[in-house]
């Protein structure tokens, strides 16, 4: 199998942003007078607003998000990345690998992270939460990214840390591979990641390039 092509996800995948995503959850949780396990926060609070709202009908959802917006402002500049994350996009560009991203986070926040690491050059198309019309599981992003880069889904490995980014991925026909460090064992079901029919697991980035 030939890899010439590779599309990352951002947030749990090359930026440490679920972390700060929990603390600021956490921080606009606690500011509302409610406190909730990490676990809670993560499975309740993270992605399905309209359901945690119903379940939590006593928590100001527009409130907290903006809580916790806030939070990811202050702390993005000083964004920790996943171990030799850098090394690693550096590596893959000095082999000829062609890199683009897609996240669904928007745009100013994902500059804010990655511009702290001036991880941008890296990658030959971005596409941002607020510039898709649609979202993964959808695969129109990475469609779309091919369009915009030249690449073929034959030889393009998509990488993610969320079950989201394998469907995509395989409805787009490219191989996929899951990005699952033991840290990230707090946000994913590490066994539902694994059933998600990914071609490839791994704990660490640098295996990568063994890949390609």
């Amino acid at each position: 199998m030939t890899i010439d092509n590779i599309i990352f996800d951002w947030d749990g995948t090359l930026g440490r942003t679920l972390h700060l995503w929990l603390a600021g959850y956490r921080q606009g949780i606690d500011n509302q007078g409610y406190t909730f396990s990490d676990v809670t926060i993560t499975q309740d609070f993270f992605y399905e607003h309209d359901k945690g709202q119903l379940k939590y009908p006593q928590i100001d959802f527009s409130r907290l998000l903006n809580d916790a917006y806030a939070h990811m402002e202050q702390e993005l500049p000083s964004l920790e990345l996943y171990e030799a994350a850098e090394e690693t996009l550096a590596i893959l560009a000095e082999n000829g690998t062609q890199m683009a991203l897609v996240t669904s986070s928007s745009r100013d926040l994902l500059f804010s992270g990655m511009g702290a690491h001036g991880l941008e050059k890296y990658f030959s198309s971005i596409i941002a939460g607020d510039e898709a019309k649609v979202h993964k599981p959808d695969p129109a992003p990475f469609i779309k990214t091919m369009k915009n880069t030249g690449m073929q889904a034959k030889n393009t490995l998509i990488i993610g840390d969320a079950r989201t980014d394998i469907l995509a991925g395989k409805a787009a026909g490219m191989k996929t591979c899951v990005f699952a460090p033991e840290e990230n064992r707090l946000f994913h079901c590490f066994e539902g990641l694994a059933a998600s029919g990914a071609d490839f697991t791994i704990p660490q980035l640098m295996e990568l390039a063994e890949l390609v």
